[in-house]
């Protein structure tokens, strides 16, 4: 009996070392690269050029027991949808540009854009900066929905926004504003 339960415990023991766990994960690290490569191509030079993300290591792979594998997944951000807003946004930015460059319009927390302040502006122009910052943040959010979509995790669309948030926080060019987490404004 001794021998048929030392077996027993054996064959589980390596069935446990031989599992492989097979995890889909969500591709933060790849959106956080296809991110950047948005922002470089709506900003142009505009942008500040970002170090890829340096690979996080873990002790804990070093140790024996079950492996786990991950499947990887590629990043659609060329749909003719993500290429039209691309596009729209790329058109805007000049004409953005200059109310950023002034700290009218800054860069909020989940990376949205926001009317700072309008002091100096005229009646005109006013009404010109609350539309472009609308129809930014409507294409903003059409591009998350739309690479959520084509990728296979449309209940994702706010990581997704929350990973293009720090890229355009990050890529902001010197002196543009960010709102920071308390609500109050910082310059780059």
């Amino acid at each position: 009996m001794k021998i048929l339960y030392r077996s027993l415990l054996g064959l589980a023991l390596l069935a446990a070392a031989a599992c492989v766990t097979i995890n889909i994960y969500f591709p933060a690290e790849e959106l956080r690269g296809a991110a950047d490569q948005i922002v470089h191509e709506v900003w142009g030079e505009r942008s500040t050029p970002q170090p890829p993300a340096g690979e996080r290591g873990s002790f804990l792979k070093w140790l024996p027991g079950p492996a786990t594998a991950y499947a990887a997944q590629d990043i659609n951000v060329s749909t003719p949808e993500i290429r039209a807003v691309k596009e729209s946004m790329k058109e805007r930015s000049e004409r953005l540009f200059p109310f950023l460059d002034t700290g009218h319009v800054g860069i909020s927390a989940d990376g949205l854009l926001k009317v700072r302040r309008t002091d100096g502006l005229d009646l005109r122009t006013r009404g010109e900066v609350n539309r472009l910052v609308g129809e930014e943040n409507t294409d903003r959010q059409r591009l998350y929905r739309e690479i959520a979509r084509a990728n296979g995790f449309p209940d994702r669309v706010h990581e997704v926004q929350s990973i293009f948030a720090d890229s355009w926080r990050d890529n902001a060019a010197a002196g543009w504003y960010l709102e920071q987490p308390d609500g109050s404004w910082r310059s780059k």
